[in-house]
């Protein structure tokens, strides 16, 4: 198995926190690797990121990457640039808002990957996935020693009656909300009525602007 160093630019809640990952740094005298990847979350330390990899590449072969260069993402490898308990089970989105990077970043393609377990949820768009992927996800997240977050969002407009049942029994701690229509928003607040009251909900609402 390869010994992969990861960089980080800086450390956030989904950083992982392996031997092999550094934050911030260059290399020390002792680093040894086979290759070093660093993942840049934000633009702008894309700058910082390009340095460091000069500074690397004295240890071993350097990939720079990440949702900094809005490139497509590839598989998902559990624990290599998100923390254990973090899952990404699909890759894109089939909407085009226009405040959104996904698109653009995937080719308006959505894929469906291998279902890894966790409980922190960060899919483009769970709810397009087809109702096998997302029964298949649902069944993953039951079994978690965590009740679940759905950090990468739910598209509310795609909330059936069953996906509302679904959710009622996974009792979410956490889920972000897209809303991009207001008679949709409306419908689907009423079908959310059956589970809202056990999560920490975060509407994100897109009607003519994103608030938030």
């Amino acid at each position: 198995m390869k010994r992969i160093i990861r960089v980080f630019p800086v450390r956030t809640n989904a950083t992982p926190d392996d031997e092999l990952v550094r934050i911030a740094t260059t290399p020390s005298l002792f680093d040894e690797a086979d290759e070093v990847h660093i993942s840049v979350a934000f633009t702008w330390h894309r700058r910082w990121a390009e340095w460091a990899a000069k500074q690397w590449a004295h240890i071993a072969p350097v990939k720079i990457g990440g949702p900094a260069y809005n490139e497509p993402c590839g598989e998902f490898i559990p624990g290599m640039y998100l923390k254990k308990g973090y899952t990404i089970t699909s890759r894109g989105c089939p909407n085009r808002c226009w405040f959104c990077a996904v698109p653009k970043r995937e080719g308006g393609q959505l894929r469906e990957l291998p279902i890894a377990d966790g409980w922190n949820v960060l899919d483009d768009n769970l709810l397009a996935c087809s109702p096998e992927h997302i029964d298949e996800v649902f069944t993953m997240l039951a079994r978690q020693p965590q009740r679940p977050h759905f950090t990468g969002g739910l598209e509310a407009a795609l909330i059936t009656s069953e996906i509302a049942k679904r959710l009622k029994e996974l009792r979410p701690r956490s889920l972000f909300l897209l809303m991009i229509h207001r008679a949709i928003c409306l419908r689907s607040l009423r079908l959310e009525k059956s589970f809202v009251k056990q999560a920490s909900l975060h509407p994100i609402i897109s009607y003519n602007v994103m608030f938030w």
